[in-house]
């Protein structure tokens, strides 16, 4: 006596939907990845004749090529689908002490050949007594064209006074990246 084992359809349609599900959920972990960047910015402490903040170079942001990062990854600029900063910090690395206070508010844009100048984050008004704040993000700004460009740079916009010493801060920015994978 010979028995077959058939599944009915609809547990059958049920094996595939879950089945496909979970390779689009296996797909979405395959290719996107995070690339972490940390900036260091010094600030001039004031003086009599200079006390507003104007632009602010943060050296590690000033040119960007994520270039080595993505080979990290296996993958080249051309792989490249979207990117999103997924995170925008700042935080005072010195004196001791130093708050954000001096800073009324403060955005970062990103800038290419070829690409119109973008705000990727911004604070308004930043928080008092805080020596770390979380920018708000553009979450919906695609950063793929400046990122596939030689090299993209961002710049801060500040509005506020100098500190009354000099002052360290740290930008930690984390990029989410999407890149097209075969298959996925």
């Amino acid at each position: 006596m010979t028995s077959s084992t058939t599944l009915p359809s609809m547990n059958r349609r049920s094996l595939f939907c879950a089945l496909g599900a979970f390779v689009l959920a296996s797909c979405n972990n395959v290719d996107n990845f995070e690339i972490p960047i940390d900036a260091e910015a010094k600030i001039p402490a004031a003086t009599i004749l200079d006390e507003l903040i104007g632009p602010l170079a943060f050296w590690g942001l000033d040119t960007i090529d994520l270039t080595q990062e993505l080979d990290n990854q296996g993958v080249t600029k051309d792989d490249v689908d979207s990117v999103h900063v997924k995170s925008f910090s700042l935080t005072i690395k010195a004196p001791a002490g130093q708050t954000f206070d001096f800073i009324e508010s403060i955005s970062f844009s990103v800038e290419t050949e070829g690409q119109p100048k973008a705000i990727v984050a911004k604070l308004d008004p930043v928080p008092k007594g805080q020596t770390t704040i979380e920018l708000v993000t553009e979450a919906t700004l695609d950063l793929a064209p400046y990122v596939i460009a030689p090299r993209m740079s961002m710049t801060a916009s500040v509005k506020g006074k100098r500190p009354l010493q000099e002052t360290t801060v740290i930008a930690d920015v984390v990029f989410d990246v999407d890149v097209n994978v075969a298959g996925c």
